[in-house]
């Protein structure tokens, strides 16, 4: 797990529903990163999207300057522009520009969408396509107030419709009701990467009931790209699951939208699929379209080197390096302590063995020469008298010794931490 993109997500108000306004937003970054390399026109742009873009290009570099040299010198904000710049032309090329706004969250990513779509106005706002149209009235359920969902304190989306915004692993959400009589949501959600490994996010939202009672709750008044989300609750079951259509604006996108269902257990329980077969039809969606999440929220897998297709993992695998280098002389640290202990036990016995033979000659051998007590010998007749086979052991173990000494030497100069 990434903790700095946890933070990261908290400085950009990366939310689940609302950031959509942030992933949007990051058309005007593409815009920038397609004037910076003119091969782009290559890749199957047309030319009224190159114009589009150089455009919005020269917008950026006259009004955003400031915002665009702080992106291209913070890490995760020039990440993005060469994720960006990757999606040109591609048939999914907005989920596409999604996906790196997931992945490369950071202050200086907010800061320069800010600019360059609510205050400079660079990129005009996508308009409402139709796709998630305003559900008729009579759709929506009865009884339905924000104590529904307050009075349980944690839900979890167990299933979503739009696999940008609502399908990702470890969604699990607290809600409370404040003084003010809205209710707030930490909203926590993982973002996967492709080393398997990912970053928590989480953000806190919050919305209003109408005093007319209907199944409608609203979230709106926020600074970031003035986003806006309405939530349609089609239909419940107390205390069990809750599904919610939900569409919404921003000063990039007008009439994104999608569905989640909320439970009260991590998991979509196979009984409740006819009610939501039939949720669905009431706000005109295909429940087969949906995509079961998993919030089994599991710890992260080891570190390991991974083909490199995504910058994002790239530190991750100079951590992996690290680690198997670290491993790696761990172990020959362990063989070097083993053979220095089998060589000295070896030498010990050998020395024990070689003492006792020569007690053994001294005391057989009578005077060699005048002047000489009995069973002298001189150190020259020692050493004489040593076999060759034993000569042979202490010199091949002297040699092993040498070469575990220079390979110990070799591995420590490694600075591995």
């Amino acid at each position: 797990m990434e903790e700095e993109g946890e933070e990261e997500a908290k400085g950009g108000t990366r939310a689940k529903a609302a950031g959509v306004a942030l992933a949007a937003a990051t058309a005007a970054a593409s815009a920038f990163a397609f004037a910076a390399n003119a091969d782009v026109a290559r890749a199957g742009v047309s030319p009224e999207k190159q114009a589009e873009m150089q455009e919005t290009g020269a917008c950026l570099l006259q009004n955003c300057g400031r915002e665009l040299a702080a992106c291209v010198t913070d890490e995760k904000c020039a990440e993005d522009l060469v994720c960006l710049q990757g999606c040109f032309g591609k048939e999914d090329e907005g989920d596409c520009q999604i996906r790196c706004g997931d992945l490369y969250a950071s202050q200086a990513v907010a800061t320069f969408n800010t600019c360059a779509v609510t205050e400079k106005s660079c990129v005009a706002q996508r308009k409402d396509d139709g796709k998630y149209p305003v559900p008729p009235f009579d759709a929506l359920a009865d009884g339905f107030t924000v104590d529904t969902m307050v009075k349980e304190k944690r839900w979890y989306i167990v299933a979503g419709l739009n696999k940008d915004f609502d399908v990702f692993d470890c969604q699990e959400h607290f809600f409370d009701k404040g003084e003010d009589g809205k209710m707030y949501i930490k909203i926590n959600w993982r973002v996967n990467r492709p080393n398997g490994q990912f970053y928590e996010r989480n953000d806190v939202q919050s919305f209003y009931q109408e005093p007319d009672g209907k199944a409608i709750l609203h979230n709106n008044g926020n600074v970031m790209l003035h986003y806006q989300d309405d939530w349609y609750i089609p239909a419940y079951k107390e205390g069990e699951w809750v599904y919610i259509y939900y569409r919404g604006t921003n000063d990039a996108w007008d009439g994104y939208g999608g569905a989640t269902v909320y439970a009260t257990t991590p998991d979509l329980k196979p009984e409740w699929i006819p009610d939501l077969e039939a949720a669905s039809k009431k706000v005109g969606v295909d429940w087969n379209d949906f995509v079961i999440t998993d919030n089994s929220c599991k710890p992260a897998p080891e570190l390991k080197i991974i083909a490199p297709t995504d910058l994002d993992t790239l530190a991750d695998d100079a951590v992996a390096v690290e680690k198997d280098l670290e491993k790696e002389v761990q172990l020959v640290e362990r063989t070097v302590e083993d053979d220095v202990r089998e060589v000295r036990n070896f030498f010990g016995r050998e020395l024990n063995t070689l003492e006792e033979k020569i007690e053994q000659l001294e005391r057989g051998l009578v005077n060699s020469g005048p002047g000489r007590p009995a069973g002298f010998m001189t150190e020259d007749r020692k050493r004489s008298e040593m076999n060759s086979r034993e000569r042979r052991q202490i010199d091949r173990f002297s040699r092993r010794l040498d070469r575990m000494q220079d390979d110990f030497r070799q591995y420590g100069d490694l600075d591995v931490k």
